[in-house]
């Protein structure tokens, strides 16, 4: 059963009118959602330092990161190049760093949480772009952050988990090293609509298909961007060449099932996974952990699973 809390704070906020209402503007959807993050998100950690980078982009633009380290972090350290979710159009570092830097905090590496463009101003594929160019940054200039550039992770939540699955899928052929690890939370893995719990959650739930045709609206260039590879990465080449992968799962959730399939896929392919699926949560509990005993529990997990994964040197 769904817990009650999600499906409460998810009528709240279309009630109030600044999240997911139909209609909204493309900022009145952010301003909410940054809202959600700020009020519900994981209590701040106070043992970790922040501080603000920027990268160039192959266009000539600088984008801008947040790196955060645990208080008393040796070096070089691990490091997860992390993307916030929120369907490519909303969501933003500010409003995600209660989730970073707990993430530092538990696992105990550092956190580049990366400000990746976004639509409508920035469609597709300029989000997956900056993700290339701020990995190749990274595994540039790690030594000089006091990073290890043989031991970074990527991972993301939702739109940011299909970001940091196509590095992990197609960093080789775009002339980069592979990332050693990878953490995703409720990913999406297949543009095209063909799995069933797609069909299935379509009411009451965070991520219906009026959001999912939204978003969409909102990113892509043209329908024929759903067959692009970097937005189908469950069926990436190679599978047995990704790298190690922790998959958080939502059992609420419109991308339950493609979450499952990539999972099976690569342990077929001998790719050490583990799918933890969560069946009292839905969608976007990342936002929630601060009123979601679950959602705190399931983020616990991912976190020691990464710490695991790479440890300190």
């Amino acid at each position: 059963m769904l817990d009650w809390r999600i499906t409460l704070l998810h009528w709240i906020t279309v009630a109030r009118g600044r999240q997911f209402r139909p209609g909204a503007s493309v900022a009145q959807v952010r301003a909410g959602y940054a809202e959600l993050n700020r009020r519900f998100g994981m209590p701040p950690v106070a043992q970790v330092q922040t501080s603000v980078l920027t990268f160039p982009a192959r266009d000539g633009a600088r984008l801008s990161a947040h790196l955060h380290r645990p208080d008393g972090l040796a070096t070089p350290s691990s490091v997860l190049l992390f993307f916030h979710g929120g369907g490519w159009v909303i969501g933003d570092v500010p409003s995600y760093d209660h989730l970073t830097r707990y993430f530092a905090h538990a696992a105990r590496l550092a956190v580049i949480s990366v400000e990746y463009r976004l639509g409508p101003e920035h469609r597709f594929p300029v989000a997956f772009e900056d993700g290339f160019d701020a990995l190749g940054w990274l595994q540039r200039e790690a030594p000089a952050l006091g990073l290890d550039p043989r031991r970074i992770a990527v991972g993301g939540d939702s739109a940011g988990g299909g970001i940091a699955a196509t590095l992990s899928a197609f960093a080789v052929a775009g002339g980069l090293a592979r990332p050693a690890y990878q953490l995703l939370i409720y990913p999406p893995l297949d543009a095209t609509e063909r799995f069933p719990s797609r069909r299935a959650f379509d009411k009451g739930a965070m991520l219906t298909p009026q959001l999912r045709t939204w978003f969409m609206q909102n990113f892509f260039r043209s329908k024929a961007d759903a067959s692009n590879p970097w937005l189908r990465q469950i069926d990436a080449p190679d599978p047995g060449l990704l790298p190690p992968t922790y998959l958080l799962a939502a059992g609420y959730d419109a991308l339950v099932d493609e979450g499952r399939y990539y999972a099976d896929r690569l342990r077929s392919a001998g790719v050490p996974v583990v799918y933890d699926v969560r069946p009292t949560l839905a969608h976007g509990f990342v936002n929630f952990p601060r009123i979601v005993p679950e959602a705190r529990r399931a983020l616990g997990a991912a976190a020691s699973a990464l710490r695991g994964a790479l440890p300190q040197s």
